[in-house]
């Protein structure tokens, strides 16, 4: 189960396509922008509603049954909504699905930006690690564990 965030301004879907030592695990991305409204200044330790999107893939052709996204650190998690590739057949699902969100999430201590998670499931229930403690090798290979990023918001 992999995930990652790229920057705020570019949305667009651009990935790698999984090896084979890979793909058996779900990868997954996000992009974030100001969800409109959004007002300024922003005050640390506010809560602001952003709006999130990104794909995942589950290798093996598990489909992807969810994603969730967390903007404070994990203490709750939005449902992303599928918006794209949901259809494809039970367990040959070998196309990245494409997901948005909606997330309240905490101004950092910076006033200008917030962190993201997400993580994607499978319809195995296989899901991202939240570090990667348990996992650690000298390279850093096959490191699933959430990933996290702040982004600027204003």
């Amino acid at each position: 189960v992999f995930s990652g965030i790229t920057k705020v301004e570019n949305l667009s879907h651009t990935v790698p396509l999984p090896t084979t030592a890979f793909e058996e695990e779900i990868f997954g991305s996000m992009s974030m922008m100001p969800f409109a409204g959004s007002r300024t200044p922003l005050t640390p330790g506010e809560t602001v509603l952003v709006k999130t999107s990104g794909w995942a893939y589950a290798g093996g052709g598990r489909n992807i049954v969810r994603v969730d996204v967390t903007g404070n650190n994990g203490k709750s998690w939005q449902t992303a909504t599928i918006t794209e590739g949901s259809n494809q057949p039970l367990r040959r699902a070998w196309a990245w699905v494409f997901w948005e969100c909606e997330v309240p999430a905490i101004v950092c201590e910076d006033g200008v930006s917030v962190e993201l998670a997400c993580k994607g499931v499978d319809m195995a229930f296989n899901t991202q690690p939240e570090s990667m403690g348990g996992m650690w090798n000298v390279r850093g290979l096959v490191n699933n564990s959430y990933y996290r990023v702040k982004h600027k918001v204003m």
